[in-house]
C-alpha cells in the first residue's frame, strides 16, 4: 500500500496539469493576500480618534437604515442588482412599480421621495465642493447624510417593505431577508473598536483572522482547479492504454482507487498548507513586534477545517464521474457546481449553509464567526462524508468494470482475463 501510494504521488509530480495547479494557486493567493492591509489593525484604538472605521451590526435600527438607503439609491438610478442564478442581472422597473416602492419609502421616512432626492443631491454637491476647495481634514468632518427614518417605524413594517421590494425586483436581489439582515453597516464607536481589537488579540490572536481571509480566497480556487488534477489522474491510464493491464493485476480496486485518491488529496493539500504557513509568518512576526502573542498553529487549524474538505469532495466527485463515464464530463459539471456556489452567496461573510465555497471576506469579526462556527462544522463534516461516499462509489464502479468488462470508445468489450 505504501509503495503504491508513493508511486501514485510520483505520477502526479510528473504531470503538467499538477504544475499548472501549483503555479496558478501561488499566483492567485499571493495576488489576493498582498492587498490585505492588516498591519494597521494591530494598533489599539485610542479615545478621541477621528474615525474608528465601520462594521456590521445586528441592531434593527441600523439594518433598517442600511436597507432603506440601498432601496433609495437603486430607486434613484432605477438600476437594481440581482443574482438570480449566481450571475449578475440588472433589473429596471416600470413607472407603476417605481411608484409602489416610492410610496413605501415615504411611509417609512415620513418624507416625500422628491424631498429625499433633493437633500441627497444637495449633500453630495457640498461634499464635492469641499473636496475641491477645502483641506482633507475639513472634508472628513463633513456630516454623512442619512435617510430620516420615522421614529416609530417598526422592524415588522420594514420587513414588509423589503418583501414588497423583493416581489417586484425579483430573486437574487438585496431585498431577500437572508441578504439584508446581514448587511447592516454602521460607524464604530470607541467602545466597539476596542471590543473588536480585544477579539483580534485574545480570541483570534491575529493570525486566526488572517487565516480565515486566506481560506476565503483559497476556497474559491480549490473548488475549481483540483477538478483538472483529479480528471487527469483518472484518465492517465486510459491515455497510456494501460487500463486492461492494471485491471488484471492482483491489487484490489479499493487499494488502487484508495491510494490514487489519497495521493491526489495529499499532493493538492500539502502546497496549500505550506502557502498558509508562509502567508502567516509575517503576521506572526508583526504581532510579536506589537506585543501580541499570535497563534502559530492557525495555518494548520484553518487549512484542515476549511480547505481540506473542499479538496476531498472535489477530487471524490472528479474520480467518480470520470471513472463512471471515462470522459471529461466531470469538468463542466463540477465547474458549474463551483461557480454556482460562489455566485449564490448572499453575503461574503458567513451564511455557510451547505455551500461548497464558504466565504469570510473580512479581517476579524471573531464574534460573528463564533456564532456561525457550528454551522461551518456541519458544512465541512457533510462534505467529508460525501467525499468518502464518492470514493466508495468509484471503487464499486471500478470493480464492476473489472468483473464484467469495460467501456472503451463507446463500445462494451468483455474482459477475457
Amino acid at each position: 500500500m505504501g509503495a503504491l501510494f508513493l508511486k501514485e504521488c510520483r505520477k502526479i509530480a510528473k504531470s503538467l496539469v499538477y504544475y499548472v495547479y501549483l503555479v496558478a494557486f501561488v499566483l492567485f493567493i499571493t495576488g489576493q493576500m498582498s492587498e490585505v492591509e492588516w498591519v494597521d489593525r494591530l494598533s489599539e484604538p485610542q479615545p478621541g480618534q477621528e474615525s474608528y472605521g465601520y462594521g456590521y451590526s445586528s441592531d434593527e435600527r441600523v439594518i433598517m437604515q442600511s436597507g432603506l438607503e440601498t432601496l433609495f439609491q437603486e430607486l434613484l438610478s432605477n438600476r437594481f442588482a440581482t443574482y438570480p442564478f449566481g450571475f449578475y442581472k440588472e433589473v429596471t422597473l416600470n413607472e407603476e412599480e417605481q411608484e409602489v416602492l416610492k410610496r413605501a419609502m415615504q411611509q417609512c421616512t415620513g418624507m416625500e421621495f422628491e424631498q429625499m432626492a433633493e437633500e441627497n443631491v444637495a449633500y453630495w454637491t457640498e461634499v464635492y465642493r469641499m473636496g475641491a476647495e477645502e483641506s482633507a481634514a475639513e472634508y472628513s468632518e463633513a456630516e454623512m447624510w442619512h435617510l430620516p427614518l420615522r421614529e416609530n417605524l417598526s422592524y415588522e413594517e420594514f420587513e414588509q417593505v423589503m418583501e414588497k421590494a423583493y416581489e417586484i425586483v425579483g430573486s437574487g436581489s438585496y431585498y431577500e431577508k437572508s441578504s439584508y439582515e446581514k448587511r447592516g453597516i454602521a460607524a464604530l464607536t470607541y467602545e466597539d473598536a476596542l471590543e473588536h481589537y480585544r477579539e483580534l488579540c485574545e480570541e483570534d490572536r491575529v493570525s486566526g483572522a488572517q487565516m480565515r481571509l486566506f481560506c476565503d480566497y483559497a476556497c474559491i480556487f480549490l473548488a475549481i482547479l483540483p477538478i483538472f488534477v483529479g480528471v487527469s489522474a483518472c484518465l492517465k491510464d486510459k491515455r497510456a492504454k494501460a487500463a486492461e493491464l492494471i485491471r488484471s493485476r492482483s491489487v484490489s480496486g479499493a487499494a488502487l482507487i484508495g491510494c490514487r485518491y489519497l495521493a491526489n488529496v495529499v499532493m493538492c493539500f500539502v502546497p496549500v498548507l505550506l502557502c498558509a504557513l508562509l502567508m502567516q509568518m509575517p503576521c506572526v512576526y508583526a504581532a510579536g513586534q506589537a506585543g501580541i502573542k499570535a497563534d502559530v498553529l492557525a495555518f494548520a487549524k484553518y487549512s484542515f477545517l476549511w480547505l481540506l474538505p473542499v479538496i476531498m469532495v472535489v477530487l471524490g466527485a472528479a474520480f467518480f464521474l470520470t471513472e463512471a463515464t471515462e470522459t471529461i464530463l466531470a469538468i463542466p459539471v463540477l465547474l458549474a457546481w463551483a461557480f454556482g456556489s460562489v455566485f449564490s452567496a448572499a453575503t461574503l461573510t458567513g451564511d455557510f449553509g451547505w455551500k461548497l465555497v464558504t466565504r469570510w471576506n473580512t479581517f476579524g469579526s471573531y464574534g460573528r464567526y463564533a456564532e456561525e462556527l457550528e454551522q461551518l462544522y456541519r458544512n465541512k463534516g457533510m462534505y467529508m462524508a460525501l467525499a468518502v461516499i464518492l470514493v466508495l462509489l468509484t471503487v464499486a464502479v471500478y470493480e464492476k468494470k473489472r468483473r464484467k468488462g469495460e467501456m472503451l470508445y463507446g463500445k462494451l468489450r468483455k474482459n477475457n482475463s
